[in-house]
């Protein structure tokens, strides 16, 4: 009897052991999206001089004008990202980690919400109704060309995951950004897809990284291209939060 009690114990300790080194292997397709750290580059913007006429007087003269004026109400973000898979404590100390494939995949995820809720269920696609509640949050009129319903006005993208949430192909409110200053038309095969989701708190705005692409300048190639909306009556702008989604 005594030899069963102490196989039993064996066989516990075992099975202990089995399920909390078990627990130990990180699962790179489900984790959810992590807080991420951002390396200034630099900034750029549209400030276009001046055209000049010199015209005699007595005289009628007919003239066309066009501008391109700079959108205050959005501010837009290109980059690369970088990165690796971890398993630390709390106090930042790893025990192991393992290196990304050299082309990376998965997402940037933005918002002005600093602990946006990743888990299961808690993230979806944007209703019209959050988007009208983010944009008169931000000063934007219900009839402005420029507000987030009429800017994400297309339901085409490629199907992802958010964690372990999936966003079915076409499923949510999504843009397409332009490469090499032409317009491309949003599409699941789109070189920089941005869709707009909700965590049941605040407007989600989500990057499809695609890995050393050409962008908007036709010069660098990007891992991402996004574009988020701007307070119309804040001139510091409001504070984002990045997260990222490492793919497998």
């Amino acid at each position: 009897m005594k030899k069963i009690n102490q196989e039993f114990k064996l066989l516990f300790l075992f099975l202990g052991l089995a399920v909390y080194f078990t627990l130990l292997i990180p699962t790179f397709t489900s984790a959810d999206p992590m807080g991420a750290n951002i390396n200034f580059v630099n900034t750029a913007t549209y400030s276009p001089s001046p055209s000049s006429r010199q015209d005699a007087g007595a005289q009628i003269i007919t003239a066309n004008i066009n501008i391109a004026q700079q959108d205050s109400g959005w501010k837009g973000y290109v980059g690369n990202v970088s990165g690796l898979y971890v398993l630390k404590n709390s106090n930042n100390f790893s025990i192991y980690q393992w290196p990304t494939a050299a082309s990376i995949t998965g997402e940037v995820y933005i918002s002005r919400n600093s602990s946006v809720n990743f888990s299961t269920g808690a993230i979806s696609c944007a209703s019209n109704a959050q988007m009208v509640t983010e944009q008169d949050f931000l000063g934007m009129g219900a009839t402005d060309t420029d507000n987030i319903n009429n800017t994400f006005n297309s339901t085409n993208h490629t199907s992802f995951n958010v964690g372990t949430n999936p966003v079915a192909q076409n499923a949510c409110r999504a843009i397409a950004l332009w490469v090499n200053n032409t317009l491309q038309a949003p599409s699941p095969s789109a070189l920089f897809q941005e869709v707009a989701l909700f965590d049941t708190h605040t407007l989600v705005y989500a990057a499809l990284i695609n890995s050393g692409q050409f962008g908007f300048d036709n010069t660098t190639r990007y891992d991402f291209q996004v574009i988020i909306a701007e307070n119309h009556t804040s001139p510091t702008g409001n504070a984002y939060f990045f997260y990222v989604e490492l793919g497998p």
